[in-house]
C-alpha cells in the first residue's frame, strides 16, 4: 500500500546507504528517528499545549452538556462557541498523528521492499549483531536475543508512558449526565494501554523499522515529560 511514495523514497535510500557504509545501521535508524521528531516537536508542542487548554475548560464543557444536553443541535452550537472564545482547537492534536503514519509506512518500505522504485533495495543487507534489519521476531533463530532484548525496551517504555498517560487523564466532571460519565472512565481505562500497541508492532515487524518504533516512543515519553514541565496555557 505503501508502494506509491517509491519515487521519492530512493534519494531517501540512497543516502541512508550511504551513510550506514561509514555508520552502522541501527545508528543511522535512531539518527533518523530523532531527526525526524525533531522536526515535529513543534507539532508535538502545541498538541500538548491544546491537552493543557482542553483540561482547562473541562469544566465548562461539562456544564454546557449538562445545560443543554437534551438539545443536540443547541449543544453542538455552544461547544462551537466555547472552544472559540477559549481560543480552543476542538480537533487540535489530530496533525502529529497524521504526519506519524506516512512517516512510519516509509521506515516500513525502506526495510520490508524487495525494491525501491525498481531498484535493489540494498538497505535489506544490513544487520544489527548479524541479525538482518528486515528479520522478524518469529523467523529470527540464532538472532531471536536482539529481538528479546528490542521487546524488553519496547515493554519499559510502554509501562512508563502508560503511568504518565494516567497521571494526566481528565476526570469527569461534575453534574455530566452518567452517560457520559461511563464513557469518559471507560477511555481512561483504554487509553493507557495503548501504549502497548507499539510492544506487538515490534514483534510483528521488521527489525529495522521495530528499531524505529522503539526510538520514537522513547522520545515521545522523554518529550512529554519536558515539554509538561515548560508548557503554560
Amino acid at each position: 500500500m505503501f508502494a506509491w511514495i517509491d519515487p521519492f523514497l530512493l534519494p531517501l535510500h540512497h543516502l541512508i546507504d550511504t551513510t550506514a557504509a561509514w555508520v552502522p545501521m541501527s545508528v543511522v535508524i535512531v539518527l533518523l528517528t530523532v531527526l525526524v521528531r525533531l522536526l515535529m516537536h513543534p507539532l508535538n508542542r502545541a498538541t500538548y499545549r491544546a491537552t493543557l487548554h482542553r483540561q482547562r475548560i473541562a469544566p465548562m464543557v461539562a456544564q454546557v452538556r449538562t445545560q443543554h444536553g437534551k438539545n443536540p443541535e443547541r449543544l453542538q452550537r455552544e461547544l462551537l462557541e466555547l472552544h472559540q472564545r477559549e481560543g480552543v482547537s476542538p480537533v487540535a492534536g489530530c496533525l502529529p498523528a497524521l504526519v506519524q503514519l506516512p512517516v512510519f509506512g516509509i521506515v516500513y518500505r525502506l526495510f520490508a521492499a524487495p525494491q525501491i522504485a525498481g531498484t535493489a533495495n540494498a538497505l535489506l543487507h544490513h544487520t544489527l549483531m548479524g541479525v538482518p534489519m528486515t528479520a522478524h521476531a518469529a523467523s529470527a533463530g540464532a538472532g531471536l536475543p536482539v529481538f528479546l532484548a528490542l521487546i524488553a525496551v519496547s515493554l519499559l517504555v510502554a509501562y512508563l508512558t502508560m503511568r504518565q498517560t494516567r497521571a494526566h487523564l481528565i476526570a469527569p466532571a461534575e453534574g455530566v449526565e452518567p452517560r457520559q460519565i461511563e464513557i469518559v472512565q471507560t477511555m481512561n481505562k483504554v487509553v493507557p494501554w495503548m501504549s502497548f500497541g507499539s510492544v506487538f508492532a515490534v514483534v510483528v515487524m521488521p527489525l529495522g523499522t521495530g528499531l524505529y518504533l522503539v526510538t520514537s516512543a522513547l522520545w515521545t515519553l522523554l518529550e512529554r515529560y519536558a515539554v509538561r514541565r515548560t508548557v503554560t496555557v
